[in-house]
């Protein structure tokens, strides 16, 4: 590699680090070993984006009005696109809510229900960007957690989102999952505003 690039050990050494750093390879020891091309995971995408967000000194706030943003539109095109194993997996997942709604797996449940919606869309891009942004908000959850009330609301919407997913109904889909996100922002909000006004940390993932 030294010869074919013309550069020098150390500058190799360098960008073989900061390329392993962000996910795009890993180094194979041994006999035969060296730089290997890996498959960037969501991730490797979710630290570079908080890298960013530091820098910019956004919030959860902010994560929370993103989410708002664009989630009801996740679940109207995965009315229109959600396969049926899609389908196999929400319902496998809203089963085990239902199981640990009064257990402390229920957020990340929940979580990864939304990231099954995301990559059911049928746009990889909504994938990425939804199970991305609860990387980056799980250690925010991990300090306030949802009661048993707001739980309970939270079951229902999901219900009627994967129902409405189920049947291929879009404009029901977007509108379930708008009153659960919002109430969830609101619910957040009025919980602990000090909390939602706090910064995304880089490193913290």
């Amino acid at each position: 590699m030294l010869a074919r690039y013309e550069v020098a050990r150390a500058t190799l050494r360098e960008a073989l680090r900061f390329l392993e750093l962000q996910g795009v390879i890993h180094l194979q020891l041994g006999r035969g070993g060296g730089p290997v091309v890996a498959r960037p995971q969501t991730g490797d995408f979710a630290s570079s984006l908080s890298l960013i967000l530091h820098f910019m000194e956004a919030d959860l706030r902010g994560l929370l009005e993103l989410r708002e943003a664009i989630a009801p539109d996740v679940a109207g095109y995965a009315a229109q696109r959600a396969t049926t194993a899609d389908l196999s997996a929400l319902a496998g997942c809203l089963a085990e809510l239902r199981h640990h709604e009064a257990s402390d797996q229920f957020e990340e449940l929940n979580r990864r229900f939304h990231d099954l919606l995301g990559w059911a869309s049928g746009n990889p891009l909504f994938g990425l960007l939804t199970s991305a942004m609860h990387l980056l908000t799980r250690e925010f959850s991990h300090s306030l957690g949802y009661s048993a009330q707001e739980r309970a609301v939270q079951m229902k919407f999901l219900v009627r989102v994967l129902e409405a997913v189920r049947t291929g109904d879009s404009a029901a889909a977007r509108q379930a999952m708008s009153r659960l996100v919002a109430g969830s922002a609101v619910y957040l909000s009025e919980r602990s505003p000090e909390l939602v006004s706090q910064r995304v940390r880089w490193g913290q993932l």
